[in-house]
């Protein structure tokens, strides 16, 4: 019985031995595969290149209608356009101030600043969707107003990453009596995700309840005590349905939420990236460093919100 057995240790040592070949055969190996990753990463390479630049020539109608539409109305656009220059969503919300206030409160309700949309977030989007797990920075499909994509998305991602709160902004180009920013954008509530059929990356369905998305953004906004200002105007200046660029049908009451931020100095750089769980963490800890310097005004409002909730 011991001489099977040592017979047995040498057959099986020179068998495992044979299997994982000589060493020049185990550096082909190594070698080829190699050389695949990197085709791999060349395809994927020449993949994003070819739909950036159709997404870019597919673009120009949408970047000459809203040109157009801004020279029209100004700081005061009805709606934002999709790439081939048809009507979207209603821009149902201005905002005065600059660029890193208008993230800081974002970033102090819980919002992220959105991943632009390429490739490997496309890739990335489709999985989480099938899989139903949480991105809490998804890319949006871009819009266009004067001439250009928004220049900020934010969003509140929901249980999966199908759903979210989401609103683009764009800076009018316009500026306050205090010198700041005029941006105005749309915000929408995303329910589910499609495939877009121009080009044939996912993109989310919207809620028809613009107005109840409009409501939200007010709410989280009032609550971070950063509002000091509120009103409202004429959008599209009467109850309206219709729908996007994409089909979805929603309902408004035609007015757009006017809101002034409070005016006190934030570092912008770091503020309008908020992305990930990391930045959702340097945001809450930079809006509990800036809150004491919040006006009076804004915080009374964040709390008498609070009170009414409960």
């Amino acid at each position: 019985m011991g001489y099977i057995g040592d017979m047995l240790v040498p057959s099986i040592t020179h068998r495992l031995q044979a299997s994982a070949g000589s060493p020049a055969e185990v550096q082909f190996i190594g070698t080829a595969a190699v050389v695949v990753i990197v085709l791999l990463l060349l395809v994927g390479l020449i993949l994003v290149i070819r739909t950036m630049r159709r997404v870019r020539a597919l673009s120009m109608e949408g970047l000459r209608v809203s040109l157009a539409a801004s020279k029209q109305f100004g700081s005061n656009p009805i709606t934002s356009f999709n790439r081939d220059g048809v009507a979207s969503d209603p821009i149902n919300v201005k905002i005065v101030a600059t660029a890193g206030q208008l993230a800081s409160a974002f970033g102090a309700s819980g919002w992220y600043r959105a991943d632009e949309i390429d490739f490997i977030t496309s890739v990335r989007i489709s999985f989480d969707s099938i899989l139903g797990r949480k991105y809490a920075t998804a890319p949006v499909s871009n819009l266009y107003l004067y001439g250009r994509k928004e220049d900020y998305a934010f969003e509140r991602p929901g249980k999966s990453v199908r759903e979210r709160d989401h609103a683009r902004f764009w800076d009018t180009g316009t500026q306050s009596r205090d010198g700041r920013t005029v941006w105005v954008g749309g915000a929408t509530r995303d329910i589910k995700v499609e495939i877009s059929h121009v080009t044939h990356l996912p993109t989310h369905k919207i809620s028809s309840d613009v107005d109840a998305e409009r409501e939200t953004v007010l709410d989280c906004l009032v609550g971070s005590g950063w509002i000091v200002g509120e009103g409202w105007e004429a959008n599209f200046g009467q109850p309206t349905e219709q729908r996007n660029s994409l089909g979805d049908m929603y309902f408004t009451d035609g007015r757009r939420v006017v809101l002034t931020l409070a005016n006190i100095p934030v570092f912008a750089p770091l503020a309008t990236q908020i992305r990930g769980r990391l930045g959702a963490q340097v945001a809450r800890s930079f809006s509990r460093v800036v809150r004491w310097r919040l006006p009076k005004e804004g915080l009374e409002r964040a709390a008498k919100q609070q009170q009414y909730q409960q």
